[in-house]
This record gives structure tokens, sequence and C-alpha cells, in this order.
């Protein structure tokens, strides 16, 4: 028996649209946790900044992940020899950097607790490596190598 089936077009692109934003919905949060696993950890404030959000406008859905924090972009390109510039980090006013050294040094005292570290002066250092934790988290979930990863201002 053959049967007569009405779509309507607003109803149907409606229903492509959530499929669409679902989906993407599905994505981000699969390339946020993967991201999550991927980035360092210090404090643990850029893993719990980074999130995603799905845009509908109108006939694609556009997807954002990544962290307002401005040291993700640092993480995630590297600084100094290993960043885009190439060059060593240089004090620019003073003789030297400084910096805090880690909490406790070396092994603990006899009798004693471990004591805050003091402070560390270099004339420059090499920076950080790169740790695209963002653009290995997309080429996870999108098994694709031609992922590129750009920053978003605003």
């Amino acid at each position: 028996m053959p049967a007569h089936v009405v779509m309507y077009r607003e109803r149907m692109e409606q229903g492509l649209a959530h499929d669409a934003v679902a989906r993407m919905d599905d994505i981000g949060r699969q390339v946020v946790n993967f991201a999550r696993i991927g980035c360092n950890v210090d404090t643990g404030q850029l893993r719990s900044s980074i999130t995603h959000h799905v845009t509908l406008a109108g006939t694609s859905a556009k997807l954002r992940v990544g962290s307002p924090l401005e040291r993700a972009r640092y993480i995630h390109e590297g600084t100094g020899i290993y960043g885009p510039k190439g060059k060593p980090i240089v004090p620019v006013t003073a003789k030297a950097l400084k910096f805090p050294t880690p909490k406790s040094i070396g092994p603990l005292r006899r009798g004693g607790s471990r004591r805050p570290g003091g402070f560390v002066f270099a004339k420059s250092v090499k920076g950080i490596q790169p740790n695209p934790f963002l653009t290995d988290a997309l080429k996870k979930v999108l098994g694709s190598t031609n992922v590129t990863v750009r920053p978003v201002t605003n």
C-alpha cells in the first residue's frame, strides 16, 4: 500500500541544524577531554579553563575550542628559541631575569620540614618547548593530519 509523506522544509532544516549542533557539541566535548589530558598541569587552572562553544550561523555550525588564558597560547606554541620568534628570552630593562624556585628543593633536612625555595637569576633563558595540546586533541578526534589551530581574537 503506498503512503504519502509530507515534510515541511522549515522543520526539516531545523532538524538538520539541530543534528549538526548536537554533532559539533559531541566533537567539542571529545576535543576538550583530550586537550585536558594533554595540556601542561601546574595548578590545574589551564586544564579547567579549556572549554568549547558551538554556534549556528545560517547553514553551518561552528565549533570553538580553547582557553581564555593568555599563557595557553604560549604553552601551545612555545616561547623563546622554541617559539615563533626563535630567539632566547632576555631581560629588557634589568640585568637579569628573576624566577621563584619550586616550593621545595633537595632532600628533607634532618629533623626539619621542607622550606620554600628562593629565587633564580639568569641573563637569558631558552624558553619552553611547544605542547600543541589542542592540535593533538583535534587530530585524535577528527583523525586528520590537516588540522590547523588559529588564534581567535575576541
